[in-house]
């Protein structure tokens, strides 16, 4: 076995602290969650190291404030972890975008806005085209979905169109992101399945900015925030590390040989105050345990139809409650259990049964988070867990497995693997054999001089491959950027190297895979280390197959395919990729 991308030192953890733990439940009111065998799941999990440190909130509307637990650390100095503790709540940030809609939507519909709607359009649905919401603005490459396309299905993610989350830069804007998209290739028709796009969401965020004339972030703060007394939440960066309670994060990627993902490694926030903007709608949450849970508040609000519980003020209008939390599309109807039904997808929310028990759910993963969310409607009780480590969804979903056994009172296992684990938009890839057929033997390597310089994509940009042999001073530095954190590294490796300064990445490598293949990582390179331990290391996020073409012997550009395809694609090789960048130099 060779080592993959990224070798480090590693960093000794602070041991795990014991838990905070706050039991508000009056005796009688619902059961107690926050049992002996539940503390014991967390801690269990703490006491491993895949996860520094973790809050929990539990909500009942049948009477008593919240349950609240906070174990292991927050910082790399080793502070207890609090249940105000802030974390970036990452994809858990879209029900709030569909809220947002929800309400722009009922404005409208009772003459509460304060804008006009575009030329043209006499009032605002779920169903009206955002062709006619954005006019000049909105096109996807399918003219047709391009045409048809409305909220609803850009916000149950059927467009068919894959999320391109390395496409944008942290200068780009919601406009250039929303324009941007008639750059994809779709894979799949227009409301043939679902698939995941963080930039339709960001899309959607564009839109309420657009109808209310004022930025996103204000609105959810005016709209949503402030009247559910969500004190501490924000989407800004510097004003959650101004509180001096917000968490550091963690990567458990940082040593990626054949058998280890490493001990976690400290990284910097993902999520920085001059993109805010940029990633609101889908992932720019910046909240706590006590703001999601305590007082009700977020989560307690969802449990009671889009009420305050406790103000009974309507945050969330019934009829636009019920369009977004209802199924509009399936998400994966083969992953179905004796526990688990066929899982939906609502406007911002997952929605599953389990046990018999009807629930909305959704998880987060973005660097250095995980996060989760459940909430049993008919049941009136919710679940809300926050770590700060990536890559942690099977255990998020463990420990509210374990809180939904106690609270419904059932026998269900906790270690039942269930769909919401499954759901993960950046997949993760530790290590690679030399072989495809995983025989470790020696494989002959491309010509990779034929392969280094600048590939063009309109939809992503240029890109400029490195070979270790590449003289230029730009790559020179990029393999010496790679060599920090793998000396395995010399005149011989066929692999290519590449800066990709996006938002969720700095760099990007590509493995040789044998018959001029290759499988393309990008993630964050660290030659400096990060934090305390200043040894070098790197973290992979999201890979790719990825093939060169040629024409006459020469190499003309490469494409790649993601997990999401779909398609059997007919033409030229260049046309039947997910994405294809041209040679130009």
């Amino acid at each position: 076995m060779r080592l993959l991308w990224f070798l480090s030192a590693s960093l000794a953890l602070h041991s795990a602290v014991g838990a905070t733990i706050a039991k508000e439940r009056r005796a009688g009111t619902s059961p107690t969650v926050l049992t002996p065998q539940f503390v014991q799941t967390v801690q269990g999990i703490i006491d491993a190291g895949a996860i520094p440190g973790l809050t929990v909130g539990i909500v009942s509307l049948a009477g008593g404030p919240p349950e609240l637990g906070a174990w292991g650390i927050n910082s790399e100095n080793g502070t207890n972890m609090t249940t105000d503790t802030l974390f970036n709540v990452a994809d858990l940030s879209k029900a709030f975008l569909t809220a947002s809609l929800g309400i722009v939507i009922d404005d409208f519909a009772h003459g509460r806005n304060t804008t006009a709607l575009p030329a043209g359009l006499s009032n605002l649905t779920w169903t009206t085209k955002m062709a006619d919401i954005l006019p000049n603005e909105w096109k996807l490459l399918d003219e047709w979905a391009s045409e048809k396309a409305n909220l609803i299905d850009v916000l149950t993610q059927v467009t068919g169109v894959a999320s391109n989350d390395y496409s944008y830069k942290q200068n780009d804007t919601v406009s250039y992101i929303t324009g941007n998209l008639r750059n994809f290739r779709p894979s799949y028709e227009l409301r043939e399945q679902w698939l995941n796009n963080n930039q339709m969401y960001m899309a959607g965020a564009y839109v309420v900015s657009k109808l209310t004339g004022q930025q996103y972030t204000d609105f959810v703060t005016n709209r949503i925030f402030k009247p559910l007394g969500m004190n501490s939440s924000t989407y800004s960066i510097n004003e959650a590390l101004q509180t001096g309670r917000f968490s550091d994060t963690w990567t458990p990627l940082g040593e990626n040989t054949a058998h280890s993902v490493g001990i976690p490694r400290l990284v910097p926030p993902w999520i920085q105050e001059e993109f805010v903007d940029l990633v609101a709608g889908t992932a720019g949450v910046i909240s706590c345990a006590e703001d999601m849970a305590r007082h009700t508040l977020w989560l307690g609000m969802i449990l009671n139809g889009g009420v305050d519980p406790v103000s009974n003020v309507t945050i969330i209008p019934s009829a636009q409650f019920k369009v977004i939390t209802q199924a509009h599309s399936i998400v994966n109807s083969s992953d179905v259990s004796a526990q688990e039904s066929t899982n939906l997808y609502g406007l911002g929310w997952h929605r599953d049964s389990y046990e018999g028990h009807d629930v909305l759910v959704h998880n987060g993963d973005a660097p250095g988070v995980t996060t989760f969310i459940a909430a049993a409607l008919e049941d009136g009780v919710g679940f809300i867990v926050l770590a700060n480590a990536d890559t942690k969804d099977a255990a998020l979903v463990n420990i509210t497995l374990t809180a939904a056994a106690i609270a419904f009172g059932s026998e269900g296992s906790s270690s039942s693997p269930s769909a919401a684990s499954r759901r993960s938009k950046l997949p993760r890839h530790a290590s690679l054999t030399a072989r495809a057929d995983g025989s470790g033997e020696t494989l002959a390597p491309p010509n990779v001089n034929s392969q280094v310089g600048t590939y063009y994509n309109p939809g992503y940009g240029s890109m400029e491959l490195c070979s270790v042999n590449s003289t230029s001073t730009f790559c020179t530095g990029i393999v010496a950027d790679f060599f920090t954190i793998d000396k395995t590294i010399n005149s011989t490796t066929p692999d290519l190297f590449a800066a990709w300064p996006a938002l969720l990445s700095t760099h990007l490598r590509f493995v040789y895979h044998g018959n001029d293949s290759y499988i393309m990582y990008i993630g964050f390179v660290y030659p400096e280390g990060y934090g305390k331990n200043t040894s070098s290391f790197g973290t992979p996020i999201f890979y790719a197959t990825t093939e060169f073409v040629e024409e006459n012997g020469k190499v003309v550009g490469f494409g790649w395919n993601t997990f999401a395809n779909a398609v059997e694609r007919t033409g030229s090789l260049e046309e039947t990729f997910d994405v294809y960048f041209n040679k130009v130099a």
